[in-house]
This record gives structure tokens, C-alpha cells and sequence, in this order.
């Protein structure tokens, strides 16, 4: 599971440490693949599971930007797995094709609701 918090000063923290929402996508794209096969992520991209937790403070703009970093992080895993199988983009896959690109990476990201985390690092 990879943790991924905003507090209601809008700051990102991934699996408990700060980081910048323009590194999330690159995170979670490694976190999904775990290309160096490392002990701590998953052995298998479709047991990649992510956490979404906010702060009820959280602004919308900033829930919205982190939330499409995430999803941006699986666009690319699914467009590079079209590729791969089938020589296209996802986007031009038929619906067979995209279902079982989205077997292989499924779209996991578990939203808690939003809790009082104001000011926590």
C-alpha cells in the first residue's frame, strides 16, 4: 500500500515523509511497476494498492492536483503495457484490449474519508 496524505495545510506527505506533488506521478508509476523489484513494493502490479487520505481543510484545487497525479501515474503504466502488448496507446486500444491492460494494472486508489489532520508532517 502506498500512503499518500494531504493535511489541511495542503501538504503532501507519501508514506508518512513530505514530498512535492509534481514527483507523485513518477512515485506511483514506480511504486505500480516496481522495476527494480525491490522487497518493500509490490511483487506484482496488480497487488498495488493506493491509500488517498486528505484533511477535511484540504482545498479541492489541491485534493484535485494530487488525485490527477495519481491517475496520470496509471495512465502511463497502462499507455506503456499497450505498447508493449498490443504496439498502440491505450487510448486507441478496443475495449477487450483495455480490459486486459487494466487486468494486468488495475486502478486501485482506496479514499478515506477525510479526517483532522490539520498541520500534521
Amino acid at each position: 500500500v502506498l500512503r499518500v496524505l494531504v493535511n489541511g495545510n495542503n501538504q503532501l506527505l507519501v508514506e508518512g515523509k513530505p514530498a512535492l506533488i509534481r514527483d507523485l506521478k513518477n512515485t506511483t508509476v514506480e511504486f505500480i511497476t516496481n522495476p527494480k523489484q525491490l522487497e518493500t513494493l509490490p511483487r506484482k502490479p496488480n497487488r498495488a494498492i493506493i491509500s488517498l487520505q486528505n484533511d477535511r481543510s484540504t482545498t479541492y484545487q489541491t485534493y484535485i492536483s494530487v488525485y490527477n497525479e495519481l491517475k496520470a501515474a496509471y495512465n502511463e503504466v497502462w499507455n506503456e503495457a499497450a505498447q508493449e502488448q498490443f504496439g498502440f496507446y491505450y487510448k486507441d486500444l478496443n475495449a477487450k484490449q483495455k480490459r486486459a491492460v487494466q487486468k494486468d494494472f488495475p486502478l486501485v486508489i482506496s479514499e478515506a474519508e477525510p479526517t483532522d489532520l490539520l498541520g500534521q508532517k
